[in-house]
């Protein structure tokens, strides 16, 4: 049978979560799949050649003996992954992955899913997450077996099933019930029976219906409740609505107590490291209400005066202003599934804090316009400083803090064009060190490191904040001048010529003396790329090494782009 109605993975709760760059990234690797009831995903101890994510299937991860014999252990659907365990260790897990309820799922190549999950923090974070679910689920499940009835169990995993499909209606035959429970097949249908008696459930041939889910949760053992909130504290990412009667009469909470819900969120919401935030939509502006915990999180504590007087809107970074407020627009015109921004907001102190920021609509007037808008808030400086390390470590050079080859052409080409537009001055500067083979042959490898860091310490100190450095080569080096024209940079470039050869480099057994050679090119009307530019520069300092080294040259105008290099 043809399906044509694949769905989004954004139906899976944990790519859900994932910033809009990741899952665009991740896309092309997705494979939409439809998975049939009682179709095995992967065997125990096999590879696992794919990793699955539910949207509206159901997967029951079951342990399975010598003798065959079988008991659940974990059950996971659109708010998991299946094979999440496999980018923990080895390819094979001791677990059989069975499709319980049919229904969509994308998978992904298990070596692409571990790649993505060792690049990105986001991803690594939920799938961290969902592992400490799915132990939790394992340990709850071990003690429901052993210590609750089969009635209890019956409605503890009807209930699991509930979570996790769009209906009522549970597609499941009572053998594979018996099976997933590790029961006899008669005793699934003489509880069945007596549920279907009490008007809870109704059966027909591989079709269980739930009429009242309350009567379900209170024929319920505890481990149901269990897992739900450990389920809720680690991937709470919305504020959940007002509790059902059956919750308030398990609790003992009135009718109507939002003190004691607002407090008992805050503190949920607290152990998952996040702060809430409530935002009206007024006549004249949104009025936000943020829970106390964000203002901890910024430095403000309850003895604070200066706390009633913050206006948050005021105190984001001024780079993240428009950011924010289009992914806001964004959603607001229903082009978002989710409202979510990741921006900066000062500190008491003033440094500032990266937040990851999501909300959702959850009150409309009649003709549909929001009326208030419920989020989250999540404290991401330290993944955003991990990520500043990252980007550092790419674009800078590990031996002598330079821009990397790379980095130093990508900000040239952006200095260029700018150079280009505004028709304003710009040279270039190549530096080769002098038989630099030799230094590496008499002093070895680690003094010629030595000599290099020299060098570009001495060079440094005549530059401007503005001029970008850059290590091209094993010994050769780039120096962009903006707003510089030839005389300049030839002034320029005698003077470390002269510093050069006043500063040898210090070694362990003495020091180390070295020369340079330059060329230098200014930008021409002629030139349209970098590469002209560098051409240039390149063949002014292959003249310098041919006059005898140690020199600056200046490149000799629009012929010298396409003079032959002078033999060295």
């Amino acid at each position: 049978m043809i399906r044509s109605h694949t769905g989004s993975p954004r139906e899976n709760h944990i790519l859900a979560r994932l910033s809009p760059a990741t899952i665009d990234g991740l896309l092309h690797k997705l494979e939409f799949v439809w998975l049939t009831s009682g179709e095995l995903l992967h065997d125990s101890g096999k590879r696992q050649e794919f990793a699955y994510f539910p949207t509206t299937s159901v997967v029951a991860l079951m342990h399975v003996t010598e003798q065959a014999e079988s008991t659940l252990v974990a059950m996971t659907g659109c708010e998991g992954v299946v094979g999440v365990v496999q980018v923990l260790g080895d390819d094979s897990v001791p677990l059989r992955a069975l499709v319980q309820s049919a229904g969509r799922a994308w998978r992904i190549k298990s070596q692409d899913f571990k790649a993505a999950f060792m690049r990105d923090v986001a991803l690594m974070e939920q799938s961290l997450a969902y592992t400490q679910l799915l132990m939790t689920q394992m340990a709850q499940l071990v003690l429901c077996n052993r210590h609750h009835r089969l009635e209890q169990q019956l409605c503890r995993w009807l209930l699991s099933s509930l979570d996790r499909i769009p209906s009522n209606e549970i597609a499941c035959t009572q053998e594979l019930i018996a099976s997933l429970l590790g029961v006899r097949r008669q005793g699934v249908a003489e509880a069945a029976a007596q549920l279907q008696v009490d008007g809870v459930i109704d059966r027909s041939r591989g079709l269980i219906t739930v009429l009242s889910r309350e009567r379900l949760e209170q024929k319920a053992c505890e481990c149901y409740r269990s897992i739900k909130l450990e389920q809720d504290r680690l991937f709470t990412r919305l504020l959940p609505g007002s509790p059902t009667r059956t919750e308030r009469r398990q609790t003992g909470e009135s009718e109507v107590n939002p003190l004691q819900r607002s407090q008992r969120l805050e503190m949920a919401l607290i152990g998952s490291e996040m702060a809430w935030w409530d935002m009206y939509f007024l006549v004249n502006r949104p009025l936000v209400h943020y829970s106390r915990h964000w203002h901890v999180i910024l430095g403000f504590h309850q003895e604070d005066t200066d706390l009633v007087s913050v206006n948050w809107d005021d105190q984001l970074h001024p780079d993240d202003v428009a950011a924010r407020e289009a992914a806001m627009n964004a959603y607001l015109r229903n082009e978002t599934d989710l409202f979510e921004s990741e921006h900066r907001v000062r500190h008491k102190q003033g440094h500032w804090v990266w937040f990851a920021v999501r909300g959702k609509v959850a009150q409309r007037d009649s003709s549909g316009q929001p009326l208030r808008l419920l989020g989250t808030a999540m404290d991401i400086s330290a993944r955003k400083q991990n990520e500043l390390t990252m980007v550092s470590l790419v674009n800078t050079d590990y031996l002598t803090g330079t821009a990397s080859r790379r980095h130093f052409f990508e900000v040239a080409e952006k200095e260029f064009a700018r150079a280009l537009r505004y028709r304003s001055s710009l040279s270039l500067l190549a530096l080769d060190l002098d038989h630099f083979k030799g230094i590496n042959d008499q002093y070895g490898h680690s003094g010629g490191d030595i000599v290099l860091k020299a060098a570009v310490d001495t060079v440094r100190k005549f530059l401007r904040g503005a001029d970008i450095f850059g290590r091209t080569g094993g010994e050769e080096f780039c120096v962009l001048l903006p707003e510089t024209d030839g005389q300049g940079a030839s002034a320029l470039a005698q003077r470390i010529l002269q510093a050069v050869r006043q500063s040898p480099a210090v070694l362990e057994l003495g020091v180390a003396h070295y020369s340079i050679s330059i060329g230098i090119a200014n930008l021409l009307p002629r030139m349209n790329t970098f590469e002209s530019l560098m051409k240039s520069a390149d063949q002014a300092l292959y003249r310098a090494k041919g006059l005898g080294r140690d020199r600056a040259e200046l490149a000799m105008g629009d012929s010298e782009i396409d003079a032959p290099p002078s033999p060295i």
